[in-house]
């Protein structure tokens, strides 16, 4: 547990409600956004990281010659 969390629940057992929302929230808020950087970071690699075989292959085959 943070020392942030601690402060937040030393503020609610000392009445102090406002404080403890505060705090709570802004903890919510930062956990949140690390999450959505780690989430960014995974979905870059996921994107970058997919095999070359999904790209399409542009190779004309050859076609053998005709008789005349």
């Amino acid at each position: 547990m943070t020392d942030r969390i601690k402060d937040a629940i030393l503020a609610l057992q000392n009445g102090e409600s406002s404080q403890f929302k505060d705090v709570i929230n802004q903890e919510l808020i930062n956990r949140a956004m690390d999450s959505i950087q780690l989430q960014k970071i995974n979905a870059g690699q996921a994107f970058f990281d997919q095999p070359a075989s999904d790209s399409i292959d542009l190779e004309l085959e050859e076609q053998p010659d005709e008789e005349i």
